[in-house]
């Protein structure tokens, strides 16, 4: 098995964690108080596995080129602002989280269209079509 495989794999099953914590936090707090602890604390992890990274595994950390910093407050904004409430309202209010999951992993389609079109290496062929088909008559069969 490749390793970005298996990395794929264990992070679509702790998402899925993720999502029922969401779900049950949601309901005692709300999306906002949600969003605040969980991105702050997300924050102080991100933190530690960086000193990790730099004191003990000896990798350098360089700071983003000024030129590329408004790309990240733009992600950045993006994903706090419009990107993690919609998906947080969206498990919220579905019957079932599942249901949310799989439009919100429409991303896949999105992504390899947008590869198409900006990745010089990625191409397009039958068996992605044929790919892309058979995702959305699963989405369509889960919601």
């Amino acid at each position: 098995m490749e390793s970005w495989l298996l990395y794929a794999l264990v992070a679509a099953l702790l998402i899925a964690v993720r999502s029922i914590f969401t779900i049950k936090f949601t309901e005692k707090y709300s999306v906002t108080e949600h969003l605040l602890h969980y991105y702050l604390i997300c924050g102080f992890f991100i933190l530690i596995y960086a000193a990790y990274k730099k004191f003990y595994v000896k990798e350098t950390i360089n700071l983003v080129d000024s030129e590329d910093l408004w790309k990240y407050f733009l992600v950045a904004g993006m994903s706090a602002i419009i990107i993690s409430p919609c998906q947080i309202l969206s498990l919220k209010y579905c019957k079932n989280p599942a249901q949310s999951s799989a439009i919100i992993n429409l991303n896949t389609i999105f992504l390899f269209f947008m590869s198409l079109m900006y990745i010089k290496s990625s191409h397009f062929s039958m068996r992605s079509l044929f790919g892309i088909i058979l995702s959305s008559i699963g989405v369509y069969f889960v919601i």
